[in-house]
């Protein structure tokens, strides 16, 4: 028994007429008469009397009108609110953030986005840049905010949403303490953590040593966090992007003439289709007031 079967039936019960009823449901009249044909069958008794001149529900048809409406009724509901339901179900947006990104400094404008567009949901995923760049190719991840001092392939498109200095980030007790600008040149010989595999600390290296700066590498690792508690407890300085000092409660000077500098991009596929939940993610993000978020200090303008 099909619901379209039920309402061709319903609609023949109202008019009792085939020409109309075919008319009211949009079909043809010999369409119409098979569909109430096979529900007479599903259900073993005939519905309708026909005849030249009238056509009348039988008693049986007359007995069974009533749960009939009932089924059409509930599966029509049920359809609806399937529908609506559908409707409403908010458009997921996939976005990878680099590691060396705090999530914490950009959450607001996140947050932002997502009070002014409810209807879409953000899922967030940790990578370095070259497994973003991977789950970009995959479409594991829609958007990717990533941070690189070399050209970006061809195949990526995205804005730039800030730019901003890197720090000198150290320990509290340091000597740089009470100076907030210091020159590159005062870095020579200084015990130094290293962030290993991140594109901006062999740029950086490779900087220093172009300047004829040596420092002296006592720690590497991958991890931020285990950067952040070395320098907290002495063993050394190390380059940090400011905003991840800030939120990390670092004490921090300035190079002068701040040879170092990281723009932060949404990059994505350029010829891959988006949803419009995407796209407007992206225009929120590019016209997002950045300079407004305290842990961002005093960020460079975007360009564009």
């Amino acid at each position: 028994m099909e619901l379209y079967q039920i309402r061709y039936c319903l609609a023949l019960a109202e008019t009792l007429n085939f020409t109309r009823a075919a008319e009211r449901c949009f079909v043809s009249q010999p369409a119409l008469t098979r569909a109430i044909q096979k529900l007479e069958d599903t259900l073993g008794g005939l519905l309708f009397e026909r005849s030249k001149m009238a056509v009348s529900l039988t008693d049986f048809g007359r007995s069974m009108l009533p749960s009939l409406q009932q089924i059409y009724a509930a599966t029509s509901q049920t359809r609806d609110l399937a529908r609506r339901l559908q409707q409403e179900r908010p458009e997921i947006v996939r976005v990878g953030i680099m590691c060396t990104i705090d999530l914490s400094v950009i959450f607001p404008a996140f947050i932002a986005f997502q009070t002014a567009h409810r209807r879409t949901d953000i899922q967030f995923h940790e990578g370095s840049m070259e497994a973003l760049i991977d789950a970009l190719d995959k479409g594991d991840v829609d958007v990717a905010l990533v941070a690189s001092p070399y050209a970006i392939a061809r195949r990526f498109s995205g804005p730039v949403l800030y730019r901003e200095d890197f720090v000198v980030a150290h320990a509290s007790a340091h000597r740089f303490c009470d100076e907030p600008t210091i020159s590159i040149v005062d870095l020579a010989g200084e015990p130094y953590c290293e962030r290993s595999l991140c594109e901006f600390s062999t740029y950086i290296q490779r900087g220093m040593e172009e300047r004829g700066i040596d420092v002296n590498v006592v720690q590497q690792t991958t991890r931020e966090d285990w950067v952040q508690t070395m320098i907290r407890a002495g063993v050394g300085i190390a380059f940090m992007a400011e905003s991840t000092a800030l939120s990390s409660g670092l004490s921090f000077s300035h190079v002068a003439g701040a040879p170092f500098v990281r723009e932060v991009r949404a990059l994505l596929l350029s010829d891959r289709p988006r949803s419009a939940a995407i796209d407007e993610l992206l225009a929120f993000l590019r016209e997002f007031d950045w300079t407004g978020l305290p842990c961002l200090g005093n960020p460079l303008p975007a360009e564009g």
